[in-house]
């Protein structure tokens, strides 16, 4: 029995699994894991031509190593061997994720996810997110991870299919009379002017499904909502029948989280049901609270381009020459194309 024992010991430590982070030493082995695992472990899921063209050296290690010092990415170590590595970005981007094909099944990708995880919860990141092969995604998929879509990538002149799968810290609810109180309060915490009857109203639209509103929390705390306005009374949207994205809120203390991408990808999402274009009125005026500044350039990014017909107030165009009060009511108004066939002219 004591030989037993102490034999299932010896396996218990051959088998721990340490992560920490990258050494300059280690270039060599990660380009090896990467290599060989692609080989090996993904052979089931892809073609001799696709392994080929995902993973064509096997001692690129100069490159390795100049990828690797950039971002320096988590290693799992057994008994001071390399036996995996993940590379997780500022913004919850988890690019390279592999374990070493004779160690499958060993605990190294739950312990590379659980320092992943770990950071990610330390930076108050709203989410994380990958492009997971065939042959991994069963192993993101018990690790919590949806699929958000299947893809199909070209790879040095080759289809090779993923799926974007991410796992959220932050919960999007649809409104409810329970929310209201608890939005309202937040709101009034930091000065803001979000009455209940605003909110009211927003759920009588909402019965009458004339309008979406959902919220974002973040471990239980209401950080943020946004809302989907079937009917714009802007006149050109409403005459085309697009959707306008409006009312768009995330608290100053949750912002620089991705909270607010998260509530435009449901709104965008949502929108698509029923148009391929969306539309958003978009202040003028910046400030560090309540104004425009950093979601002029966020819609940007997003793909969102200026409607071509001005500035509004009130709804109606900006007369040359005349005097407006820079307030929420002067707007100019975006549109962005959900598919790629939309047309915006």
């Amino acid at each position: 029995m004591n030989h037993i024992l102490s034999e299932l010991n010896n396996m218990n430590k051959r088998t721990k699994v340490i992560v920490r982070r990258y050494q300059d030493v280690d270039a060599k082995h990660i380009a090896s894991i990467y290599y060989n695992t692609i080989h090996t472990v993904n052979a089931k899921d892809y073609t001799k031509e696709q392994l080929n063209a995902w993973a064509p050296y096997h001692d690129n290690y100069a490159a390795w190593q100049e990828k690797c010092s950039k971002l320096n990415p988590f290693v799992a170590v057994i008994d001071d061997t390399i036996v995996g590595f993940a590379e997780f970005e500022p913004n919850g981007h988890i690019d390279c994720f592999y374990v070493h094909h004779k160690f499958q099944g060993a605990g190294v990708g739950t312990a590379l996810m659980r320092e992943i995880e770990m950071e990610a919860r330390e930076k108050l990141l709203p989410r994380m997110y990958a492009e997971v092969s065939i042959t991994a995604k069963p192993f993101f998929v018990g690790k919590e991870f949806q699929v958000i879509k299947p893809q199909t990538v070209q790879v040095r002149g080759m289809e090779l299919t993923n799926f974007v799968m991410e796992k959220c810290f932050v919960t999007c609810e649809s409104l409810s009379s329970d929310h209201i109180a608890s939005m309202t309060e937040a709101f009034k915490k930091i000065g803001w002017n979000k009455p209940v009857s605003l909110f009211e109203g927003y759920l009588k639209e909402v019965e009458q499904g004339a309008r979406l509103v959902w919220m974002a929390y973040f471990k239980g705390e209401f950080a943020g909502y946004v809302t989907l306005n079937w009917q714009s009374q802007y006149p050109s949207f409403k005459g085309q029948n697009i959707p306008e994205i409006m009312d768009l809120n995330v608290l100053p203390v949750y912002r620089k989280m991705g909270i607010a991408s998260l509530l435009l990808d449901r709104a965008e999402k949502e929108a698509l049901t029923k148009s391929e274009v969306v539309g958003i009125g978009v202040g003028l005026y910046a400030g560090e609270d309540g104004g425009y500044g950093s979601v002029q350039r966020l819609y940007v990014k997003r793909g969102y381009i200026p409607d071509g017909k001005g500035v509004t107030y009130n709804y109606q165009p900006a007369i040359p020459g005349n005097s407006y009060l820079l307030d929420d009511a002067l707007v100019l108004w975006w549109m962005k194309k959900l598919r790629n066939h939309a047309s915006l002219d």
